[in-house]
């Protein structure tokens, strides 16, 4: 149960982290470079997608799921401070 609830604090968390990773410039220039389309090549030939939209759609499907494993992170990790001080409030 309590991992069903932390996936869907992480889904919930996902467009909030989208939306802040597409704030860094460096990232966004990177993404708008060749550099980031030659980077995708191999997920480009792996969906088969033709044209620039294909791609974009590739793109899109890549940040969101940086965007998730990010947001699940950070759930993680306020998971562990929580009952971290839970288990030190009990103790005293």
């Amino acid at each position: 149960m309590k991992s069903i609830l932390r996936m869907a604090l992480a889904a919930l968390l996902t467009p909030l982290v989208f939306i802040g990773l597409s704030q860094i410039g460096p990232l966004a220039r990177w993404v708008g470079s060749d550099a980031a389309w030659t980077a995708l090549a191999p997920l480009f030939r792996l969906f088969r997608t033709a044209g620039t939209e294909g791609e974009e759609n590739v793109l899109l499907g890549a940040l969101l799921t940086a965007s998730f494993i990010i947001a699940a992170i950070i759930v993680w990790m306020a998971s562990a401070l929580i009952r971290h001080f839970r288990t030190r409030q009990a103790s005293h």
